[in-house]
């Protein structure tokens, strides 16, 4: 293919999903050179990340306006980049809020609310929270107690757990309405684990969820799980950072299968995924699982925007991910797509099952 040729094709998939109106959502939990690094931002890799946005002309806007304006299909500003943490911990207050407030810039915390009604002293209080809603901090659902939602207790039946996971929601919906005086429109779940049950769950009570896999928002994504970008060590450096704040949706339409807990008899899960219409530069598609780059990736006989990935490797007992990527004709810029795997242990059972 020539040089020409390719740019025209680049270009003509880069204009498809431009129109779709994509935007980054950044997730980070702690901002301290004292907290875990696993779930931690310096103080300086934060600050680099705010003065990289606001030399670079990023449009930071919040959550909840994101949402909807991709839900209606709305145009959103090129750059755009929502900034969210979960956990509400007390850098948050001590920190981050600081630096946003004199940019004049919006966050959404999601919160879990149990530790902030047990005044645990890592976390932030509501009149801290009540103060921060008043200069544009949105506090939004992240359950009561921050359990993992997809794990049944021992013996649990199917009816006692969805009631046990309901009754969880709710109750986090309630104290942030209580506390904050705004109903909460948004959930994150926790450590970005969900199943379809779930997200049918979070649906009914009339919430978009968020996960914790990569790629940026838009229209066609599901919105029982989001994507975010998780911000944490290494993973929130600059180059890294650069890369994921300027990348594109890659306009997957469908994504199968839906449930990202993968049956006790598999541990190498095929996901297939279809492409909006368009003419694409398949031999640029990149894929990994699990950071791996061990997949065999293949593009279908019959359906020219349908492709499937599959590690060549066993999954491990926990979390990973199918990410999938595409160098967008603007230099510097990739199209991202990440799918959830979670496995359980041959037996049923999770590491560090409570």
């Amino acid at each position: 293919m020539t040089r020409c040729l390719l740019f025209s094709v680049l270009s003509m998939f880069s204009l498809h999903v431009h129109a779709a109106n994509s935007c980054v959502v950044l997730q980070y939990h702690h901002f301290s050179d004292d907290t875990p690094a696993i779930t931690s931002v310096t103080l300086k890799q934060f600050d680099d990340h705010l003065e990289y946005l606001k030399n670079n002309d990023f449009n930071v806007l919040p959550l909840r306006e994101v949402v909807a304006s991709i839900a209606q299909r709305k145009e959103l500003p090129e750059r755009c980049v929502s900034l969210t943490v979960d956990d509400a911990y007390i850098s948050v207050y001590r920190n981050a809020y600081p630096r946003l407030k004199s940019l004049n810039w919006p966050l959404t915390v999601f919160v879990n609310t149990a530790a902030v009604d047990q005044g645990v002293n890592a976390y932030m209080t509501w009149d801290q929270m009540r103060e921060m809603s008043q200069h544009g901090v949105s506090f939004e659902n992240h359950g009561h107690g921050h359990i993992h939602q997809i794990r049944k207790l021992k013996n649990e039946t199917d009816e006692a757990w969805k009631y046990r996971i309901t009754r969880d929601i709710h109750k986090a919906q309630s104290r942030i309405t209580e506390e904050i005086g705004d109903p909460p429109r948004l959930y994150a779940h926790p450590y970005g684990e969900y199943n379809r049950d779930t997200l049918a769950i979070i649906r009914r009570m009339g919430l978009t969820g968020f996960g914790q896999q990569s790629g940026p928002v838009w229209p066609d994504a599901d919105f029982g799980a989001l994507p975010r970008f998780p911000m944490a060590a290494h993973y929130a450096d600059m180059p890294g950072f650069k890369t994921k704040v300027n990348t594109l949706a890659l306009p997957v339409i469908s994504a199968e299968p839906v449930e990202p807990l993968v049956p006790l008899n598999q541990r190498r899960p095929t996901l297939t995924v279809t492409l909006a219409p368009g003419r694409y530069v398949k031999d640029s598609l990149q894929c990994f699982v699990g950071g791996s780059n061990k997949v065999e990736v293949r593009w279908s006989q019959q359906h020219a925007t349908r492709f499937t990935v599959t590690p060549k490797f066993d999954l491990k007992p926990g979390r990973s991910r199918t990410n999938c990527t595409m160098p967008s004709s603007q230099s510097g810029r990739y199209h991202w797509y990440s799918h959830n795997w979670f496995v359980r242990k041959a037996d049923g059972s999770w590491y560090g099952e409570y």
